[in-house]
């Protein structure tokens, strides 16, 4: 009875030995995790100017950023949506609204959740929302949930969601299709590697300490440099062009987030501007959506230009079929403040 307890000990020893061996490496890939912080979400940074080498989680840095900042220069204007904000600069702006402490508070693929609780949320922090500026599309107003994927999912500290399935979704994402290796690799050679794109970054991405505004530094000198190569390799403007009108998006969810964004403007009496992105597919927003959102916010506040118009037909107004650049921004916000926009249906 004694042999046959020491050599089931023995046995239990030796298989816990095996797992252990074979747990060693997931151990040491998940340590580096804890001590690289790929993605910049598990401990705080003052600023995220630096060279980043995997895309962050925008949604997240606009967020620690706007905390980083806004007591010692508390923030009255604020520009949010999608990446696509990126042609909105802050010294671009506030110029037009008179206000020199204007925050850039955008998420990758922004929601109309997002934007919502975006505003909830500093509200809930004592800001004063004089201006708003949003800039959207068909996507932005169709999205009334969070998401799963841990590039575009809302800051827990905005929406109240859980923080342990929001680190989850890093440790996830880092462990999956040999992230880490690509990554640990990156960090140790420097080189960039076909294997890598779509999975880190090559080109640099400047997050601007002070207004939070996203610049990419060396495409742009790239177009500067040489435009007609640039624009001659863009594969992704090629076969970009799908005119036609987007589907209607807006259902009740939807109306109730945007009533919700409309008390939030009324309650601190904020002037406020609604840019419909000028796509490079020419995609028109569905005139249902038009309406709808020129009967909430007011039809001087809603500012179309979607569909085919002087901005999509220039290939050079684009950094690729999906965000248009600093030079369209400036004459958008030269038309919506100037007083010289013309709605859509009088462009036709």
């Amino acid at each position: 009875m004694a042999d046959t307890s020491r050599s089931s000990a023995r046995g239990s020893g030796r298989l816990l030995r095996k797992v252990l061996l074979l747990s060693l490496p997931l151990v040491a890939i998940l340590v580096s995790y804890l001590v690289l912080d790929p993605f910049r979400v598990l401990r705080r940074y003052a600023t995220f100017d630096q060279r980043l080498v995997a895309v962050p989680n925008r949604d997240y840095t606009s967020t620690q950023m706007y905390l980083n900042t806004y007591e010692r220069r508390p923030h009255h204007s604020f520009i949010l949506g999608d990446s696509r904000t990126m042609a909105f600069l802050v010294r671009d702006w506030e110029p037009y609204i008179h206000d020199t402490a204007a925050f850039h508070y955008d998420a990758s693929s922004e929601s109309l959740y997002g934007v919502w609780k975006k505003l909830q949320f500093l509200e809930q922090h004592g800001a004063r929302l004089k201006n708003v500026l949003i800039v959207g599309d068909a996507d932005l107003l169709e999205q009334t949930h969070d998401t799963a994927a841990h590039l575009l999912r809302k800051d827990p500290r905005t929406t109240g969601s859980s923080r342990l399935r929001f680190q989850g979704a890093f440790v996830k994402a880092y462990l999956s299709n040999l992230f880490f290796y690509q990554f640990i690799r990156l960090r140790l050679t420097g080189k960039f590697r076909p294997g890598m794109r779509g999975l880190l970054e090559s080109r640099r991405i400047y997050y601007d300490p002070v207004t939070n505004d996203l610049v990419l530094p060396e495409l742009n000198e790239e177009i500067r440099r040489d435009s007609l190569d640039f624009y001659a390799r863009n594969e992704r403007l090629k076969a970009a062009r799908r005119p036609g009108v987007s589907a209607a998006v807006i259902g009740p969810a939807q109306l109730r987030q945007l009533v919700a964004i409309r008390a939030i403007f009324a309650r601190h009496q904020t002037r406020y501007h609604f840019v419909i992105s000028p796509l490079f597919n020419q995609k028109q927003l569905n005139p249902a959506d038009l309406a709808v959102l020129k009967r909430v916010f007011g039809a001087s506040a809603i500012h179309d230009f979607s569909g085919a118009n002087a901005f999509t037909a220039q290939a050079g107004n684009y950094y690729e079929d999906a965000h248009y650049r600093p030079l369209v921004g400036r004459a958008i916000l030269q038309q919506i403040y100037s007083g010289s926009f013309k709605p859509q249906e009088d462009k036709r």
